[in-house]
């Protein structure tokens, strides 16, 4: 089954979007001291609300149907987030990338504030990543871009797209479905949807 695609003007009431991590903590009951184990398992969860009547209830009834529960995936976008801020001088392109940090070039030379913390950057399909410091051209027009969550696919190479940037994501429930409904015909949902993991 190939990916849907969320409509950018089928928009929520509400959502949460954020990077979920993958941390244990041990505290000791006699020194209060604590150790935390980071693990490598960082996602995008996102949680969505809807109210709506016909005819958008519809869409949304649609769009939930054609994912079957959790077996179908969706790119969804984070609506507070559509297009970067930075300034994205000159002409981007994403070249290579590791680990948390991405390679850009073809920005102005020593330009500032070509991205900004909070933009979203899309490596490859359905990955999207959080560009976590503001960052300058260096005066060959080159830039090292830290992101969070880690690279776990090589990025496409390409033009740089900071533009209503989706993730892959999956439902976490078989009954996202659910839809009480109330005089004039006005449907509710919540939603819970998290990135699929390479």
């Amino acid at each position: 089954m190939s990916d849907l695609v969320w409509p950018l003007d089928l928009r929520p009431g509400s959502q949460e979007f954020y990077i979920q991590t993958l941390s244990v903590v041990w505290a000791s009951p006699y020194t209060g001291q604590t150790q935390v184990l980071e693990r490598d398992g960082a996602r995008w969860v996102c949680r969505l609300t809807f109210r709506r009547g016909d005819p958008l209830a519809r869409q949304v009834d649609a769009l939930i149907a054609s994912l079957r529960g959790p077996a179908g995936t969706v790119l969804v976008p984070d609506w507070r987030t559509l297009a970067a801020r930075g300034t994205l001088a000159g002409t981007p392109q994403l070249v290579g990338g590791s680990g948390r940090s991405l390679t850009v070039a073809g920005f102005a030379p020593g330009a500032t504030g070509v991205l900004l913390p909070g933009d979203l950057i899309q490596t490859s399909p359905g990955r999207a990543h959080l560009v976590t410091s503001t960052v300058t051209a260096g005066l060959d027009g080159d830039a090292l871009v830290s992101v969070e969550p880690r690279l776990r696919e090589p990025v496409t190479i390409g033009p740089l797209v900071t533009s209503a940037c989706r993730v892959r994501m999956r439902l976490s429930s078989d009954d996202a479905g659910r839809n009480p409904t109330r005089p004039p015909r006005r449907s509710e949902w919540a939603l819970e949807l998290f990135e699929v993991l390479p």
